[in-house]
Formats: C-alpha cells, structure tokens, sequence
C-alpha cells in the first residue's frame, strides 16, 4: 500500500471504529485493527502495525469471519518481514497454516501466507526453499483458477531468479506473467511487466532493448494515468540513456522526471489543503465529508486489495544495475488479506448520493433537476439531546463539535441498517424519514426500530461517559405517520427536504417525550400495534404545542 493510501485509509478505519466500538462489534473491530496495523506498516510506524495486528488477534473470536485470522496473520508476517525477522514469519506462516481449511473460499489469503514465508527464505539465502514456496503457490493458483495469484507467482519466481543472478530464467518467467497480462487485459499489469523485463535487460546491459521496454512501460502509465509509475519510468530512462552516452536525451527524461515528480507532489498538496479548508468550513460540512469518506472505504479498500505484488525487486549483489524504484525495490507481496466492503463506487457520484437519495440522484443526473412528489405514508423521526445548551457550557467547542459528530455517524449507521433516509441535522437536532423517497423500504415498524437502537447507544454511550467522569448526553425520540412532500431545496448546496404537518407533529412527539424514551403517535401506533418485538405503554391525551391533546404511547423492545 502507497503511503498516500496508507494514511488515507487509516483515518478512515478510525472513522468506522468510532461507531463500531461502541456497538461493541468485535468481529468488525478485530478487522479494522488488522487494516489498521497495515496502514501503519505501510507509513513505516511498525510498533504501531505490530500493536494493532496484535489487538486483532485478541479480539478474534468464534463466530467471526476467518478471514479475519487469516488477514491479521498475514499482516503480522508483512511487519516480521519490514522488521527484517524471517524466523518469526517461518513461525507465524507454520501457525497459521495449521489453522488452515482447505474449503475456505479466501485461498488468496494462504497464498498470502506462503509468499512471506517464501520471501523469507530469499532473504535468508534459501533458494531452493523460496523456489519451492512460488511455485508450489503457482501450482495451486493454477488448480483453483487464481488468475490474479498465478499472475503474481510468475512475476515474483522471475524476481528470485533474477536475485540469484540467474537473468534467462527471470527472463523467461517475466515474459509468461507479462503474457498472461496481455491476455486478460489488465494494462495495469502490463506495465509493471514491461518494467520488470526493462529492469531485467538493464541487468543484462542489453540498455537498447530495456530502453524499448520502458518506453512500452510509459505509454501504458500515460494511458492508465498512472503518474507515480511514469515519475519512476522517466527516471530510469535517464540512467539508461546516461549509460549509452546519450546525455541529451539522458537529461530530457531527468528533466521530464523532474515536472512529473513536481507535478504529483503539488497535486498531494494540493489534494491536503482542499481537504483541510473543506473540513473546517462549517460543522455541517465536516459531518458531510466524513460520511462521504465512510461511504468511500469500499472503494479504497477495493483499490488498496487490486493493488497487489508488485514484484518487487530485490536484486542484491547485481552491482546496482538493476535500477527499479519505488514499489520495485525489494521482493514484497502487497498486503491483499482484507475483503472489499462493497463495489467500487464513483467518487463523483459518491458525493452526489451522500447528499441526496440514491433514486433523486439518479433523476437529477438524467433531467437535471428533480420534481418534488408527494408521499401517503412516510414515517417522521425527531431526536433532540436534553439539556444540550447546559452540557455545552462544560465542554470546549471542539469537544462539542466531536461528541455531536460521534452520536450523529452512529445514528448514519443505524439508519443504513434500516433503510430509513437521513434528511437533515439541525444542531443538535436529528431528522429522518422511513418510506421515502422507496416505498418499499423503511416501513413504520423499521423506523421505531431505528429509534430504539438509537436509545440504546445513547445509554450505552453515556454509561461509559459517566464511567470516566465525563459529561454526556440524553436524548428524547418521537415520531408520527402521515403525508408528506419532498424534494430538493435550492440550486447550490442543495438539500433534500420534507414538509408538511407531518414533519411538524412528529416533532411535537418529541418535545413531549421523555429522555431515553421512544414516544409514538396514536397514527404511528396503530401501524406497528401488531408487531411482536415491541412493547407499548399508552400515555393517553398529552398537550402538544400547537396540537392540543393528543394520544401518545411509549415503546420499547419486549
């Protein structure tokens, strides 16, 4: 994993444990501790990688995926290897294994395991030992249709071939995996192979032919906008022109290095300012933009997995003819023992749908704008922290702005889990809505679900607050059924919105509620009345503002 990737993904496996330790989810805590101790090794922090992976291993537990374990023992063999310590890898690789089951789907993962272990014996001399472990993964990669593992097995048996110095057999491997690219398609490939026999050539001081491959390696980085890739390529043309005399065109590739280079280090900084002014233009922008990271994770965890060996170069005593840089400068399998959240998503898109509705998305891009429409039956859910002023008093603006945040992207998950849209936060205020702008989903009886999962992490939360001595919150519920309209509000910054007298009485469920309380309407009870998980406690006529009386109940799980 980049560094860029590395530093990316750890803050937003931060973001996801924030919600899921309070849930107290082991499972998924146990895998983002592993993606966190990868993230760490991949910045260069191995203490932390190491404490990380060794949390995850603790938090496993039966019940949990196994391709957690076996991600977490594989990450931990990545930080043996960067720690330089093959016996530890031997060790960790020999445990592992015995724990393996050979009807488990994740072979990629064993594979995983036996490419350290491999990689280990390179680094310790061992040749006949690593030549053993690539091919015995090649064997299997071919058995079981691995097409991606095959591929990395051929690329790394050229790698040792050529640390040993023998370059006709690294030659002929890099030209089977380079071929296999060719037939699937994968340009990303194809460019690393071309690299790697270039680097091979250059090994072989055949510097016409290398200078050749590089330049094959460049078109397809230029095409595939691959601009780290082609800062390394434009470098090592320099040298292989330098090593033909050619100083002319030695120094135009530096040159071009050089704008490359300048070019992806301003668009880094660049990216960074962007998002620092973004994250602290307003409260509600920081809230949008972590949602919107949250939602991306599948997408960098998808690309993070896609990236995988690259094979890396480790040609010790070659007398430094072989110039590979960057992911090339020593054999290594990229950390790939995680599985993707979810597809790959636009990054475009993904910030339209974290704003609006998937299906009013959807018809914004086709007509430009959306028509607002009237719903029947939607269900309306209010939430406001008591005494949220007070407590404000006590706590510094940015540890306000945090405890809103924590609260607000657990309520975001437990909304997902339920498939009732979020449609605002206002304060300390939290709106959302079942059955819109689909139908279909987020019924009456899922909202009042929501609402109590909500219940339940606020008094969970403020358990472990009031624990340490710390200020919290509570919080009131309600809601109401009815009609109501929706749509978008404005032309810039544009929300989705909901009116109608709806939105006003299930507001005044909850300031009539009471804290830790789910307060319903007569209309909203009379949907979800039949349903077994819940209880009901009829509080007759309450005054509502600007209602009257109204019948009310409170509910709870049974």
């Amino acid at each position: 994993m980049e560094v860029k990737e590395s530093a990316s993904t750890l803050v937003l496996a931060d973001s996801l444990l924030s919600i899921y330790v309070p849930l107290r989810d082991s499972c998924r805590i146990a895998r983002l501790h592993s993606t966190r101790s990868m993230c760490f090794d991949g910045l260069g922090k191995l203490d932390s990688a190491l404490s990380s992976v060794q949390r995850a291993l603790r938090l496993f537990r039966s019940g949990c995926d196994s391709a957690v374990l076996f991600s977490a023992y594989a990450n931990l063999t990545n930080i043996y290897l960067s720690l330089g310590d093959p016996q530890l890898v031997d060790s960790v690789t020999a445990q592992a294994l015995r724990l393996w089951n050979p009807l488990w789907k994740r072979k990629n993962l064993r594979n995983a395991l036996l490419t350290n272990s491999s990689i280990s014996r390179a680094s310790q001399g061992d040749r006949s030992g690593a030549l053993v472990g690539f091919k015995t993964i090649l064997r299997l990669s071919r058995e079981e249709g691995n097409v991606q593992d095959e591929y990395d097995a051929l690329a790394n048996l050229g790698t040792l071939m050529g640390m040993f110095g023998e370059l006709d057999s690294a030659d002929t491997y890099f030209r089977i995996s380079l071929n296999r690219a060719i037939v699937q398609g994968h340009r990303d490939r194809q460019m690393i192979g071309y690299f790697n026999l270039a680097n091979n050539a250059f090994g072989r001081m055949d510097v016409d032919r290398a200078i050749a491959l590089f330049d094959s390696a460049n078109v397809i980085a230029n095409e595939i906008g691959d601009l780290a890739q082609r800062v390394s390529i434009e470098l090592e043309l320099s040298k292989a022109y330098d090593g033909l005399g050619d100083e002319r065109s030695a120094l135009e590739h530096l040159q071009n290095h050089r704008v490359l280079n300048d070019s992806l280090m301003n668009t880094e900084k660049v990216k960074a300012v962007t998002e620092m002014q973004e994250k602290y233009e307003s409260e509600k922008k920081v809230r949008m933009i972590q949602e919107l990271k949250l939602d991306q994770l599948a997408s960098r965890l998808k690309q993070v997995q896609l990236k995988r060996t690259r094979n890396i170069y480790l040609f010790a005593g070659i007398g430094g003819l072989f110039l590979a840089g960057g992911l090339w400068n020593r054999l290594r399998y990229t950390r790939r023992s995680r599985a993707a959240i979810q597809k790959e998503k636009d990054v475009s898109e993904g910030l339209l749908l974290n704003i609006l509705p998937e299906e009013v998305a959807a018809e914004l891009k086709e007509k430009g704008y959306a028509d607002a429409k009237e719903f029947g039956t939607a269900t309306i859910l209010f939430s406001d922290f008591k005494g949220f002023t007070e407590l404000s008093e006590k706590l510094t603006a940015d540890e306000l702005i945090k405890e809103l945040n924590h609260c607000f992207k657990a309520f975001d998950f437990i909304m997902g889990k339920y498939h009732v849209e979020k449609i605002k936060t206002i304060g300390d205020a939290y709106m959302a809505a079942g059955g819109l702008p689909d139908t279909t989903k987020g019924s009456p009886a899922d909202v009042v679900m929501a609402a109590l999962d909500m219940q339940a992490f606020m008094h969970g939360y403020g358990a472990e607050r009031k624990a340490e001595g710390r200020p919290y919150f509570t919080m009131r519920v309600g809601l109401h059924t009815g009609g109501v309209i929706a749509g978008i509000v404005g032309v810039k910054k544009f929300a989705y919105d909901i009116w109608g007298d709806t939105v006003n009485t299930a507001s005044r469920m909850e300031s009539s509620g009471e804290v830790g309380r789910v307060n319903i309407s007569q209309f909203t009870y009379d949907l979800v009345k039949e349903d077994a998980r819940f209880n009901f406690t009829p509080r007759g006529k309450v005054a509502a503002k600007g209602k009257g009386d109204m019948e009310m109940w409170f509910v709870d799980r049974v």
